[in-house]
């Protein structure tokens, strides 16, 4: 019964169901988290969190991560919100993920266990909220936000597949919202030499 008056909740407060924007789904159980931003449901389909990202395996607080979004939602019976797009480049349904009232996507942004998606944001109409949770987060340095390069075995770009050392030339050029600490070797990343 609470998760069909948090569904009241949310069609009353965001219009959504009312306006055609977003479409509302659930309840589906969740049977498995993959990583901090992805998770099973008990209807066979992978959920993508929309609008952000967590760490990959082998990246400063990618553990961490996946070990919070587990506490929030496995088990648990979900509420989805639909974004912009349906699906990611890996057919996984893009979703906004509530447990109860809690807006599982934001709760990860605002302390710290996520980045707000960038590359997407024309593509993500909760951007400009999560970004302001994201400032937050970075301000006060949780989570991802706290993993200095200094700590990183290996350092690498979000456009790049090659992967240095932190004190090499290379790794000093890269824009710190793309850089991405490893604290061990990327099997998917070229080694640069240095």
């Amino acid at each position: 019964m609470d998760w069909i008056k948090s569904l009241l909740v949310l069609i009353f407060i965001s219009g959504c169901s009312l306006t055609g924007s977003a479409v509302l789904e659930g309840p589906f159980l969740v049977t498995n988290v993959v990583d901090g931003d992805t998770l099973d449901l008990n209807n066979t389909l992978r959920i993508r969190f929309s609008g952000i990202n967590t760490p990959e395996t082998g990246e400063c607080y990618y553990q961490e991560a996946k070990e919070k979004l587990s506490e929030l939602t496995l088990n648990k019976n979900v509420i989805l919100e639909t974004d912009i797009s349906d699906e990611g480049k890996y057919g996984r349904k893009l979703r906004y993920v509530y447990v109860d009232d809690l807006l599982v996507n934001a709760y990860l942004v605002e302390n710290g266990y996520a980045k707000v998606y960038d590359k997407y944001k024309d593509d993500t109409r909760k951007y400009a909220e999560l970004k302001q949770l994201e400032a937050s987060a970075k301000l006060k340095k949780l989570g991802v936000w706290s993993c200095q390069v200094e700590s990183c075995l290996f350092v690498s770009s979000v456009n790049s597949d090659k992967f240095h050392t932190p004190s090499c030339k290379y790794a000093k050029k890269i824009l710190e919202k793309n850089k991405i600490c490893h604290s061990s070797e990327p099997s998917d990343k070229e080694f640069s030499g240095c």
